[in-house]
């Protein structure tokens, strides 16, 4: 009952439709939960029975509720969990009642109704613009008439989206209840012996099936509530992916219902098919034969196979009439087919992209947008979170969805004084998407919709928020002020406030109050010490918050995210090519992914394009001629890569897009701005192999650090090691072009804007393969102090010796690394040789440390060798400066014989001594003075660097390399590519795109790997909330060359 003043400048206004505060004070004598309990109890509830009808009524409340499962069962807490209760109840009786499938029903008939109406508000808006363009000005009475007619239409779609919204985020809440259960029940029989006698899929298709009480056999097959949901929503979804090919995509999701509407249906998604995430993963190649136990999945994979043949099916079939047409009467127009069966996995698979190119922002008024503003609010107080010029966030913990169109043109005129100012100029699209979010607000009310009528409900959220008297002290009551900025408890504190005071470090509490800890610790009221000691105990113990990799998503598209993630789901799923009846193309999503085109190209020039020499894959014999392809704009999907190849799921992505269309890869492989795609890359690749020091005070004098620090999950540049494989696969593959190679030294060229973010040293200006080098040479050595995982060096070491081939006009800065790096490698190799009795490894061995330094060295090596040949050698005129400096320690080099030969080296030093003593004056020479020499003389110490007659005086710099033969890496799936993808895209979903929208039984997670349940200590009263200084995250390692 105590009142706490509004303390925020962040939001002058937030409105959301729905009954936020019923909900989450729902209470187990109110109306609703009678409903809950009535729908999940044991006895049946026939499909047409009023008390659906009734529950439905409560479709504002029933969109915001959430089973956040904090209290344990036995606990006398979970007696008022109303939402957690009517979820167990459903789980235990959902298999024997039918009402969770009947329930579905209803779900799967509203969606097939919206998606009717959404059909009629579409034609009809169009058709009322062509009418008012058409008509004369006197027809005033008749724009009037249809204006009235489209008004009534967008209030019954909004009613009905409303309904529909409601109620499917019931069917996730329950479904994902009833799927942990089903899981775990497996898992326990598993654990006791009798996994033969239980079959999860078995209790899913129970659960999922209708049956009427008439049916009292139960081998009657009753209706399949699971096929049911898929389809309509399919439907549904190709209707929008229709909708957007006409056009009009922008006036749909301008309606808030509607876009909260795709996102429950992407959630609801999301969740039928985590049936993998709680189970040991096992791929389609691993089953041999046996039935997957992915209920769902099946389904779905299923019903996309038969629609995708038959749609395309009745194309050839109408397109072979037509033909038979034309032949008998020309002119004769074909008056088509009645029912035309569209083919729903192309256009599911088509809005996918579009959104991903588009990232349509949510308008205000809807849930969604609630979503994306309170994290971005979460993030603006992290004080102590170093934010780079170019925008985006250092650490990996806060991670920007897409970096706004145009940051690099402003990014030298960004001030670095705080981390607010350069969070409000990183929102430039969010401000964009506002204004247009106002734009159509200012339409609707002039069209006389729901804007202008009283839709609101008790729990409706509307009117202006109260300035904060101190904006630095977000969190000054952290638990109260929150709750009263977000209006609801199921955003926060599980998520967003674990986020800030837990995930982030106990250095995010002094960044997040303000000013000193202590001062604020005694500032805290009792009660909400108490409140953040049960978040940590309940949270961490009963949902396993702390189990997996989560950080703070900031995104302005939850649609372009969610989507994106179902294809990335939906297209690496159910690869083998097994012999059974659906091997040749079990997986439609992937065989339409297949046929991806460039729709600014004429489709037959597409299809018959031949693949080129240096093309990056094969070209796909799976198109049909006479088929529709999958078609999108491959310019403006190359533009969206780049403002979210940063990302895991943007890297997943374009990883996907590549191995999975040709056509999209040959359009890669032609194209000579390919750096919008790799610098994202290499400032990933960069953090994430960038440790900061937890005191400052422990480097010496030299800068050398006295200790190494250890990774753990909270104490590590990354959050998962996936990124790092598949960021290093990418590259590869980008590498074994060689016209990639050639372009990257000698036509790309990257400026101050965009390698800012570089911190070791001001680099102006570079080629982006001195960039590559460099960055890759930091991957390297953090590799072998730290990870030493012989799959990320061996990655490393094919891209190298991809571009050692094309090396030229290399950094001068890039040329001392390069040298500093080979000779602390070398000087580690060498006393592991030593304390292993002087003999090397054994080859091609990257499992111990002795073999990794061992191939280290002759992989940088290989690089100077290649960087030194003759038409290299005026170049690389640094890397020669660089060596001679080094000189000494590379006759010690060159004498170590586990490293090979070595000799041109040593006869490139030799000689450009002897030119030095030769033309210098005798005197102790600059480094301008020296290069000014070996210059003058170049053509002298090309003829003693390498013996003659081995290369011509033809060659050139710019020549294809073939005297150095094939040298090529090329990047291979696996046989079975699922055991890796599969787990990691589940992980980037539950960790990073759903952390705060979304709750998952993280501590029942199978398929990827979880952290060590560790115990964390209370927050005491006078517990010490120093942590980090922010001078302390800015202080990296800038010694990486020590190895």
């Amino acid at each position: 009952n105590k009142v706490f003043p509004l303390e925020t400048n962040l939001i002058k206004k937030m409105e959301m439709w729905g009954d936020a505060e019923g909900a989450y004070s729902l209470k187990q004598s109110d109306s609703l939960s009678t409903s809950l309990f009535q729908i999940t109890g044991p006895a049946p509830i026939p499909y047409n029975d009023s008390r659906w009808q009734q529950l439905l009524l409560h479709y504002e409340q029933l969109v915001h509720l959430h089973n956040l499962g904090l209290a344990p069962p036995s606990s006398s807490a979970a007696e008022e969990d109303v939402v957690g209760n009517a979820c167990r109840q459903c789980a235990k009786y959902g298999a024997t009642s039918s009402n969770l499938a009947a329930f579905s029903l209803h779900v799967a008939r509203m969606i097939r109704d919206l998606q009717s109406s959404l059909q009629t508000y579409s034609t009809d808006t169009e058709f009322k613009e062509n009418m008012e363009n058409s008509l004369p000005k006197q027809t005033n009475g008749i724009n009037a008439s249809s204006g009235k007619i489209s008004v009534k239409q967008r209030i019954s779609l909004i009613g009905k989206a409303r309904v529909t919204c409601g109620a499917i985020n019931l069917l996730r809440i329950l479904s994902h209840e009833t799927i942990v259960q089903a899981c775990c029940s497996k898992l326990d029989a598993a654990a006791e012996g009798d996994e033969s006698e239980y079959d999860t899929n078995y209790i899913l298709k129970e659960t999922f099936t209708y049956r009427s009480r008439d049916e009292v056999d139960r081998q009657n097959s009753g209706q399949d509530a699971a096929v049911e949901i898929i389809a309509a929503i399919m439907a549904f979804l190709s209707s929008i992916g229709c909708t957007i090919q006409q056009g009009k995509n922008n006036d749909i999701l301008s309606i808030p219902e509607m876009y909260d509407v795709i996102v429950q249906i992407f959630s609801l998604l999301l969740v039928l098919l985590s049936t993998q995430l709680y189970q040991p993963m096992v791929s389609s190649a691993e089953l041999e034969g046996r039935p997957s136990s992915h209920f769902f999945l099946e389904k779905w994979m299923e019903y996309a196979h038969w629609q995708r043949t038959s749609s395309r099916q009745q194309q050839k079939n109408k397109e072979e009439r037509m033909r038979q047409e034309e032949a008998q009467s020309l002119g004769q127009e074909n008056m088509g087919e009645p029912n035309i069966l569209h083919n729903e996995p192309l256009l599911f698979l088509y809005s996918c992209l579009h959104w991903l190119v588009d990232r349509p922002s949510p308008p205000r008024r809807s849930i969604a947008f609630h979503y994306v503003d309170l994290p971005k609010s979460i993030a603006q107080q992290m004080t102590n979170m170093a934010v780079a010029p170019d925008g985006m966030y250092e650490s990996h913990s806060i991670v920007i969805a897409s970096v706004p169109r145009g940051e690099n043109k402003v990014a030298s005129k960004r001030s670095n004084s705080s981390a607010r100012t350069t969070m409000q100029s990183s929102d430039t699209l969010q401000g964009t998407s506002d204004t247009n979010s106002q734009t159509q607000q200012t339409t609707a009310i002039a069209l006389g919709t729901d804007d202008t009528m009283d839709l609101s409900s008790p729990g409706h959220i509307s009117g202006d928020i109260i300035s904060w008297n101190t904006p630095s002290n977000l969190l000054l009551h952290p638990i109260r002020s929150i709750l009263l900025l977000s209006s609801t408890f199921f955003l926060l504190p599980i998520r967003l406030i674990r986020l800030a005071f837990t995930l982030l470090g106990h250095g995010q509490h002094r960044g997040i109050m303000g000013g000193s800890s202590s001062h604020n610790t005694k500032n805290l009221a009792n009660g909400d010490h108490l409140i953040l000691q049960q978040l940590q105990a309940q949270c961490e113990k009963q949902s396993g918050w702390n189990q997996t990799n989560n950080i703070l998503w900031l995104s302005e598209s939850p649609i372009a995210d969610l989507g994106s993630a179902l294809m990335l789901i939906l297209s690496n799923n159910c690869r083998s090519h097994g012999s059974n009846e659906r091997s040749a193309s079990q997986n439609p999503f992937r065989s339409e992914l297949a046929s991806l085109n460039d729709n600014r190209w004429n489709k037959e020039t597409t299809k018959n394009q031949s693949t080129t020499e240096n093309s990056l894959f094969p070209q796909s014999s799976s198109i049909d001629d006479h088929m529709s392809v999958l078609s999108v704009n491959f310019e403006s999907l190359f533009e969206a890569l780049g403002r979210v190849v940063h990302t895991e799921v943007g890297a997943l992505s374009l990883y996907t897009l590549l191995l999975s269309s040709p056509t999209f890869a040959e359009s890669l492989s032609a194209r000579s701005d390919l750096d919008t795609l790799v610098m994202p890359l290499l400032r990933s690749l960069y953090f994430s192999t960038t440790m900061t020091l937890a005191d400052p005070k422990s480097t010496s004098k030299s800068g050398q650090l006295s200790q190494l620090i250890t990774l753990t999950p909270n104490n590590r540049p990354f959050r998962s090691q996936s990124q790092l494989y598949v960021i290093l696969i990418l590259l590869l593959i980008f590498s074994q072009d060689p016209s990639f190679g050639r372009d990257s030294f000698r036509r790309v060229r990257v400026s101050v804007p965009t390698v800012k973010w570089y911190k070791e040293r001001h680099i102006k200006e570079a080629s982006l393969g001195s960039m590559i080098l460099v960055v890759l040479l930091r991957a390297i050595t953090f590799n072998l102090n730290r990870l030493q995982d012989g799959f990320l060096l061996s990655n490393c070491y094919a891209v190298l010796l991809n571009l050692s081939p094309h090396i030229a006009d290399l950094h001068d800065y890039v040329a001392t690394r390069l040298v500093s790096v080979t000779i602390s490698c070398f000087k580690r190799y060498a006393t592991l040789v030593a304390e292993n009795g002087g003999e090397p490894e054994m080859e091609d061995d990257l499992s111990t440390l002795l073999g990794m330094h061992g191939e280290t060295c002759r992989t940088l090596l290989t690089l100077i060798k290649h960087s030194i040949r003759r038409k290299c050698l005026e170049k690389n005129i640094h890397l020669v400066y660089a060596i001679l400096l080094e000189q000494r320690d590379f006759q010690k080099i060159c004498q170590f014989a586990p490293l090979g030969d070595t000799s041109s080296i040593s006869t490139l030093i030799k000689k450009a001594n002897n030119i030095i003593q030769e033309n210098g004056d005798g005197g102790v020479m600059t480094a301008d003075q020296t290069l000014g020499v070996l210059k003058t003389h170049m053509a002298e110490l090309k003829a003693y660097c390498i013996p003659e007659g081995l290369f011509s005086d033809a060659d050139s710099v710019a020549s294809d390399a073939s005297d150095l033969g094939n040298l090529t890496f090329t990047y291979e799936e696996e046989s079975d590519p699922e055991v890796f993808f599969v787990p990691y895209v589940w992980d980037v979903i539950v960790g990073t795109l759903t952390t705060t929208t979304m709750e998952w039984s993280r501590m029942f997670i199978q398929v990827f790997p979880l952290n060590e349940d560790k115990e964390l200590e209370p927050l005491a009263e006078n517990s010490n909330l120093e942590g980090l200084d922010s001078s302390d995250v800015g202080a990296h390692d800038n010694t990486p060359d020590v190895v």
